[in-house]
């Protein structure tokens, strides 16, 4: 009997789709192994995991969240302030998340059952019926929401971190390890995961992050004369406590509210926990966002600093980052080298990522020198807009200097006429089209208004500019190649001039 209920259950699997095969499948495999069906069981295991993600089409359903005016500007304030790198990681490491310790559901929101699926198996992992989630899994998510929107907060201050005082890892160390707690072998990874961050590699910042941050809450409960241990009983042998359990006492550590509740909600894997650690070493999502990754090295920092005093006021003069640039120093001329504009960050992560930007700005091959010396002075401007973002609106203008330099090569008799005169002659003898016209004349009209003051300095995304500059180029490449169309002949006397 059991065995055709099997097959009946494997029968309703196979002629269904998505997740309700999933979910028959996980009844088929409850009731062979709740009946002995040992083969039944890795019958139905090795059918489960032959199906695909692209074969469980989930849509996502997204929530935006307005951030408050100026949010992200006002989470900066204590790092433009601060005097030391030291003092403005330490400003970071001791600023939590608002935290809500209380929810309603909101009126005629529906509870419905929730199946969590393990999408590496793929497996469901818990299901949980409407009547248990009340008003506490809606608090849960909005603790997972106010992380959420504080990771973006905290990613802006590393960010200002980095634009301020340039760290690298052989700075930061000697900071992390200050506390006993934090032992220098072990904060060297630390550190490089700071760098690993700003670089844009959130998979290496992650993978060195993480097992540090179990480390460094493992010793502060050692310090602290708190169990980590786990001693043996009979055959069971002993073992020390992994993250789940060391979570589990940071309330017998006295870490002040709500660091305890951040550091579960982050990094537990309990119902309506974000479960960071496990999703991303046992390799079980794709690449974290940023301002997750973020989160992480708050809360690494928080672990290391909680509770420690704040650096001292001074610091040694021969320490470079210990002699943070003012925010406003981008406008100081005596600069050793330049301070990334925070507007670029926006559009790319960091420096390295400008080449991609420009990578298709090809000079054309046999336009005049000056031509192509304009151009690639346009195509530099444009990549480093990422340390002063006006430098797009500059690229586009040479870019316009250099069509002027094709005209004129291009033209008879050019002399020294304006760039009017030169495109509507271009335009009558064929050498340009009605495109190529318009965009010319859209282009100078654009110089002459910054040029003569009728309009502030524009400013313009890298991305918008290199889109621009590409068109620029094509245009130079296109006419340089082009030829007039020949007068039409007429019976004036050429030799007389009548």
């Amino acid at each position: 009997m059991n065995e055709k209920i099997h097959r009946a259950r494997m029968g309703l699997a196979d002629s269904s789709t998505g997740l309700r095969k999933l979910l028959a499948l996980e009844d088929a495999a409850r009731h062979a192994r709740d009946s002995g069906l040992t083969d039944a069981l890795n019958e139905v295991r090795r059918t489960q995991q032959k199906i695909g993600r692209d074969e469980m089409p989930m849509d996502t359903i997204r929530t935006p969240v307005s951030l408050p005016p100026g949010y992200l500007e006002a989470a900066s304030v204590a790092i433009d302030s601060a005097g030391s790198m030291e003092e403005a990681l330490h400003s970071i490491a001791t600023t939590p998340a608002t935290m809500s310790d209380s929810a309603t559901l909101p009126s005629g929101l529906l509870s419905l059952p929730t199946v969590y699926i393990n999408p590496n198996g793929p497996v469901v992992t818990r299901t949980v019926e409407s009547d248990s989630t009340r008003g506490d899994g809606f608090l849960l998510q909005q603790h997972v929401v106010a992380l959420e929107v504080h990771g973006l907060a905290v990613e802006a201050q590393l960010d200002r971190v980095r634009d301020r005082f340039r760290p690298t890892a052989e700075d930061l160390t000697p900071f992390l390890a200050r506390p006993q707690h934090a032992v220098e072998t072990r904060m060297r990874g630390l550190a490089r995961a700071f760098e690993a961050f700003w670089e844009g590699d959130v998979d290496t910042a992650l993978s060195l992050a993480l097992p540090r941050l179990e480390g460094i809450l493992r010793r502060r409960l050692k310090a602290a004369d708190i169990g980590v241990i786990t001693p043996g009983k009979g055959e069971t042998i002993g073992q020390v406590q992994q993250l789940g359990s060391l979570l589990d006492k940071l309330d017998e550590l006295g870490f002040p509210e709500p660091w305890s509740l951040v550091l579960r909600t982050v990094l537990g894997n309990a119902e309506g926990q974000m479960n960071l650690r496990n999703n991303v070493l046992h390799d079980l999502v794709d690449t974290p966002s940023r301002h997750r990754t973020a989160l992480v090295l708050q809360i690494a920092l928080a672990a290391i600093f909680l509770g420690e005093q704040p650096p001292a006021a001074t610091a040694p003069a021969d320490s470079r980052t210990r002699t943070p640039l003012p925010w406003n120093a981008a406008a100081d001329q005596h600069l050793p080298f330049p301070v990334p504009d925070p507007r670029a960050h926006h559009f790319v992560t960091q420096y390295a990522d400008m080449h991609d930007v420009v990578a298709g700005l090809t000079v054309p091959s046999g336009i005049p020198q000056s031509a192509a010396t304009v151009l690639h002075t346009a195509r530099e401007l444009l990549r480093h807009s990422y340390f002063c973002y006006e430098f797009s609106t500059v690229a586009l203008l040479h870019a316009l200097i250099a069509m002027e330099i094709v005209l004129r090569a291009k033209i008879p008799d050019s002399g020294t006429k304006p760039l009017n005169t030169l495109i509507r002659q271009g335009n009558e003898s064929g050498l340009l089209t009605e495109r190529q016209t318009e965009f010319l004349h859209e282009g100078r009209k654009l110089r002459n208004r910054i040029a003569h003051g009728q309009r502030a300095h524009s400013v313009m995304p890298p991305h918008w500019g290199a889109g621009m500059l590409t068109t620029s180029f094509a245009l130079i490449s296109e006419v340089w190649a082009a030829q007039p169309t020949p007068l039409a002949t007429t019976g004036t006397d050429e030799g007389t001039g009548i």
